[in-house]
């Protein structure tokens, strides 16, 4: 099976077209097993390109775990970008996701990925969090997947508190069905926010995570007064999130970088 390896800021994935009619179960068990760090050629997830009546093409994401999720922006913009360079779709595209549909435009290695309209103002949670130093508020919403905020404040967090927070709140079933994606935001500056991502699914924190960066500067734009344009610095390079009020909510556009790392066929023993 032929595969390209992308990533977008950071955030790495396996992306092939399912030609050859796998099923779910089959590509949920190719994520986990491709996805594998050192032994395999790993990645946060795989992407599928599939055939959509109406649409220039579906996409699929499959976490390294092996769940599917409904909605990735970095890997929506590697897998436009692999779209227009395979012939699928051109440089200005719409395709099909679980969260609906996306438009998307492909100059080179940057893409602009129009993410519709987030329906609402994020709701404020209260978190209380072991060792974090008292009761804090997170803002929570949904960028086709769920999103929680929060701000860690000033000073040093090691790698390992901001995983254990992350984990702690990405599985409190009581506030979130459905588990939750967790950004660590840290403002830098006029229009700036540094965030780390824990992702569900992926278990652990990413070098970068677009829906998380569109839902940082959302609850940056409503909790701390910023511009509609934001800078969302991650671990693994700048997303621009340009925001405009729509209702009750926000029209979402994002671009960043999603670059071909290799391109190669999956072996069996990988």
């Amino acid at each position: 099976m032929d595969f390209w390896k992308m990533n977008g800021n950071g955030n790495d994935f396996v992306v092939i077209t399912n030609r050859s009619g796998l099923s779910d179960s089959d590509l949920s068990d190719l994520a986990r097993r491709v996805c594998r760090r050192r032994r395999s050629i790993g990645a946060d997830g795989i992407l599928v390109v599939e055939d959509c009546d109406g649409y220039d093409f579906k996409m699929r994401i499959f976490n390294s775990d092996g769940s599917e999720g409904e909605m990735c922006g970095n890997g929506a913009r590697c897998i436009a970008r692999y779209a227009f360079e395979t012939g699928v779709a051109g440089e200005n595209m719409t395709f099909q996701t679980l969260a609906g549909p996306m438009r998307a435009s492909v100059k080179g290695s940057f893409v602009e990925l129009h993410m519709g309209i987030v329906p609402s103002v994020p709701q404020v949670v209260p978190i209380d969090l072991t060792g974090w130093g008292g009761e804090l508020e997170g803002d929570f919403s949904t960028v086709g997947v769920p999103h929680l905020v929060v701000y860690p404040g000033e000073g040093e967090h090691s790698r390992e508190d901001l995983v254990r927070w992350g984990r702690d709140l990405r599985n409190r079933t009581d506030l979130f069905p459905g588990g939750t994606n967790v950004n660590f935001s840290c403002p830098s500056g006029e229009g700036a926010l540094k965030v780390v991502t824990y992702e569900r699914g992926v278990e652990d924190l990413t070098d970068s995570c677009g829906t998380g960066s569109v839902a940082s500067a959302i609850s940056a734009v409503v909790r701390l007064g910023y511009p509609l344009e934001v800078q969302v610095s991650n671990p693994g390079g700048v997303n621009q999130v340009s925001l405009s009020r729509c209702g009750g909510g926000f029209e979402a556009l994002l671009g960043g970088l999603a670059l071909v790392v290799t391109k190669g066929s999956i072996e069996k023993e990988a």
